[in-house]
């Protein structure tokens, strides 16, 4: 091997290694809180799918430190394709060991397509935010980072 080629693998396994660190890094900013807004009602039935045409999935994290929140319960509500709020389209589920989680449903057929997420977790300040959209999508991945008290 010549002495360019193992300076450019040493090099580029350096950068392959500190990458994903930046990149975490940087991605690990506090999801801002939004309006629960005016159609909140007690999310009280634990489904993972209430509907079917849309996946929401994606992962709850802890600030600081960027590090998977286990077992948050993760309650969401939305209107469906009709454009009103239904109580089938409100449930809760918990993330797993990873903080991963994912839920079917249908798109919410709104002039701003949004889903209402309320985030809780022990030692966890409670999050209520929203994800909004524009297009219509088949896959929607949505990272909620949460402060620890």
């Amino acid at each position: 091997m010549s002495f360019m080629f193992k300076n450019f693998i040493r090099i580029m396994v350096s950068f392959s290694l500190a990458t994903p660190l930046v990149v975490h890094a940087n991605d690990c900013l506090l999801t801002p809180h939004r309006t629960t807004g005016t159609h909140y009602e007690a999310v009280t039935e634990q489904k993972i799918n209430v509907s079917e045409g849309l996946i929401v999935r994606g992962q709850v994290l802890g600030f600081p430190g960027c590090r998977p929140v286990a077992g948050a319960k993760i309650s969401h509500w939305q209107a469906g394709e009709n454009g009103y709020y239904q109580d089938r389209l409100r449930a809760y589920l918990f993330t797993g060991l990873d903080g991963r989680f994912q839920f079917e449903s249908e798109w919410p057929n709104m002039p701003a397509p949004h889903i209402h997420f309320i985030v809780n977790a022990d030692g966890y300040k409670v999050l209520e935010t929203q994800w909004i959209g524009e297009a219509r999508q088949e896959i929607i991945d949505f990272t909620m980072v949460i402060e620890k008290h």
